[in-house]
């Protein structure tokens, strides 16, 4: 039980033996709880334990009413102690409000708590933040603190101790053309096993380059060379997620709206993305997902296609694209 715990005494059963023998008073105009408590001392003398009973069986009923409220008391002063700092401790940026700032966010802005900064820069920064979030960190710095990452697995991307300790670190990017081009390389964190593999590293590189153009910022992830696989790309508005005056007295982030949106759009358009791609060139496909199955599981379902359906699903992508044509040329010998 949570809060003040309360031992009540227990009433023992009473039987008709131990009932306490009656005295006879004179009627003093005494208060009934009086008069009850001096019948119970004078049946003390011949009868002690059914005394002791009656008089737990008073304490009990008192305290059955009591401590449920004190009890109620207590819960709600510990619930209101502990809210801010459990209850409604942001963890990512997208839960981000006025009154709960995820630390990594806290800790990644401090240093830019003071002076004038750019909207363009410190969204700069928001994007290097939700890159943290989805296991992507600066090739500088994950050598830096390679000893001290924990393995992220291949069916997630978020790893709470990575971001806070990452978030640390000095933001590390090249600047081009006047502060308009901002670059960085990037790597992918991944379960332990493939981190050490030297064979895949070329292929958990990318690079990230952010251009202003105007009120708009274009976002691009594309995987380094020799790979061939797509980039991904995304154009977010300045002004709409970074305010251009900063209140007095106020912390950097009060600057910083609709950051769910932001988070969201990242995710979903470039990062999440480039993730999924890379761990799937790899082989090790996401359980569950239509390129996560097995090839038998595909003979079975390609069969209840024609030929036409075949074909779109040959345009997916290029597991899907072997697969298809694998069942349409066993179709053609079959006939």
């Amino acid at each position: 039980m949570s809060g003040a715990e309360y031992n009540l005494p227990l009433t023992p059963p009473c039987s008709p033996l131990s009932l306490p023998t009656l005295v006879s008073l004179p009627l003093s105009g005494l208060h009934p709880t009086q008069e009850m408590q001096s019948t119970s001392a004078n049946a003390n003398a011949n009868s002690a334990p059914a005394a002791t009973s009656a008089a737990a069986a008073t304490t009990s009923t008192g305290k059955d009413k009591v401590a449920p409220m004190k009890q109620r008391k207590m819960d709600n002063e510990r619930n209101q102690g502990t809210r801010p700092e459990m209850l409604d401790k942001a963890l990512i940026l997208e839960q981000t409000k006025q009154n709960s700032i995820p630390e990594h966010l806290s800790q990644l802005m401090a240093p830019y708590q003071n002076g004038k900064h750019s909207s363009a820069k410190l969204l700069v920064l928001l994007i290097h933040l939700v890159a943290l979030e989805s296991a992507f960190v600066e090739e500088q710095i994950f050598w830096k603190k390679q000893k001290q990452l924990k393995p992220v697995p291949t069916y997630g991307s978020f790893h709470l101790g990575n971001v806070r300790l990452l978030a640390q670190e000095p933001v590390v990017y090249a600047i081009q053309f006047d502060e308009t081009v901002f670059s960085m390389i990037l790597r992918t964190l991944l379960d332990e096993d493939m981190q050490k593999d030297a064979a895949i590293m070329p292929t958990l590189r990318s690079r990230l380059m952010i251009v202003v153009l105007g009120d708009e910022l274009l976002v691009t992830l594309s995987p380094l060379a020799p790979s061939k696989q797509p980039g991904y790309s995304v154009s977010l508005s300045i002004g709409r997620y970074v305010l251009n005056v900063q209140p007095k007295n106020k912390p950097i982030y009060t600057r910083f709206q609709k950051l769910d949106e932001l988070s969201l759009q990242l995710k979903q358009n470039v990062f999440q993305r480039m993730r999924s791609q890379q761990i799937t060139e790899l082989g090790t496909y996401l359980q569950p997902s239509l390129t996560g199955m097995p090839e038998i599981v595909y003979d079975e379902i390609f069969r209840h296609l024609n030929r036409n359906q075949l074909n779109i699903v040959a345009n997916v992508n290029q597991r899907l694209n072997s697969l298809s044509k694998h069942q349409s040329n066993r179709r053609a010998h079959t006939r």
